[in-house]
């Protein structure tokens, strides 16, 4: 007993122990485009006269059929002023594997400064403006940590059949060495609820290679369906 003790505690440490400060990378756009986790925002944007862009292509799992459909998604953000992220999203639609019409656009106003070492950031958005259906804002905070993770926490709410539907959301990064981030993060509800997992690898530290599994649990009431994707971020290239 003692010894499976030892052993456990001996990789818990190995997972937690090699990032003492949270690593200097370039922040990432989430799933739905906004600068964030997997499937949900942080409160980091992206600096004044910054970009970035990035893509992801794989898989729609449809509930109660051995069938799946190929998914696309694509997204770029830019730091218009200080503080204030402009983004658009763009990519197929859940379920039918059709491209949407057009793409959205997502806002996020910073409302803190973050000047401190560990700092605790503050967040307002919009993501999917103009969509009728697909609409959803949020306030969230991210508080980064002394031994490298960074904590999100907030509430979102969207308007499903033109109703008011809140929820709570939070989310966790862990940096396990100076490039491999795990990501989880999860949307909670009256009537939804939500796990996502996924890994982002940081190439350099301006491009990294992501792999997502949205709604891992595939659970009914959730906001998405069961996907997994593969994709890549890139900030200012040219």
């Amino acid at each position: 007993m003692k010894t499976r003790l030892n052993y456990f505690l001996f990789l818990f440490s190995f997972v937690i122990s090699p990032a003492l400060a949270y690593p200097n990378v370039f922040p990432s756009p989430c799933l739905n485009g906004s600068t964030g986790l997997i499937r949900i925002p942080d409160a980091s944007v992206v600096p004044y006269k910054n970009f970035n862009f990035g893509a992801d292509m794989g898989t729609t799992f449809i509930s109660g059929s051995a069938t799946s459909e190929t998914a696309i998604n694509y997204k770029m953000n830019l730091g218009a002023f200080h503080g204030l992220e402009l983004g658009i999203v763009g990519g197929t639609e859940q379920n039918s594997g059709k491209m949407r019409e057009g793409v959205f656009v997502n806002m996020k106003l910073s409302l803190a400064s973050g000047e401190e070492t560990y700092p605790l950031l503050l967040a307002l958005g919009v993501e999917n403006l103009f969509s009728y259906t697909k609409t959803d804002v949020y306030m969230v905070a991210t508080k980064y940590f002394k031994q490298g993770p960074k904590a999100t926490f907030g509430f979102m709410a969207d308007f499903p059949n033109n109703k008011f539907r809140p929820m709570g959301i939070a989310g966790i990064e862990l940096p396990t060495s100076e490039n491999l981030f795990i990501d989880a993060d999860m949307m909670a509800g009256e009537t939804l609820f939500q796990v996502n997992a996924g890994i982002k690898l940081y190439i350099t530290p301006i491009f990294s290679v992501n792999l997502y599994g949205i709604n891992i649990l595939d659970t009914p009431q959730a906001k998405d369906g069961r996907l997994a994707y593969a994709g890549f971020s890139w900030a200012n290239p040219f």
